[in-house]
């Protein structure tokens, strides 16, 4: 069962981002309970960068799915899922569980690429 948790997180994380992005491209979704999350998403929305950032997780939600370029897809999503993890836990406490699960599933599905991602973490990598 161990063994196939990386795969299972990943499939997870594509289904959350891919039905997120298209509840997205639908309009679903209201404004956050209060005025700081408000205001955080009134932001994005104006700025556009809401409809970049709901790009994203169609196509990476759906390569995520598909197991195609699922190790570039998680990279991708990285610094997505610390903004949504950092608004559930400061912005919008009432759904903190989100702003837990989505880096332990995040970190779930990386470790299962764990040796595609070493070399990015050599202070001095050689020059192939």
């Amino acid at each position: 069962m161990l063994a196939k948790l990386p795969t299972i997180s990943r499939i997870l994380l594509g289904l959350l981002f891919l039905v997120s992005g298209v509840a997205k491209l639908m309009g679903a979704g209201g404004l956050p309970p209060n005025a700081a999350a408000q205001n955080f998403m009134l932001a994005m929305v104006n700025s556009h960068l809401l409809s970049i950032v709901m790009v994203v997780e169609l196509v990476c939600g759906a390569a995520l799915l598909t197991g195609f370029f699922a190790p570039l897809a998680l990279v991708v999503l990285s610094p997505i899922v610390v903004v949504i993890s950092w608004f559930h836990l400061t912005l919008d406490p009432e759904k903190w569980p989100m702003g837990v699960v989505l880096p332990a599933l995040m970190f779930m599905a990386a470790h299962g690429y764990r040796t595609l991602y070493l070399p990015l973490l050599q202070a001095r990598p050689s020059k192939g």
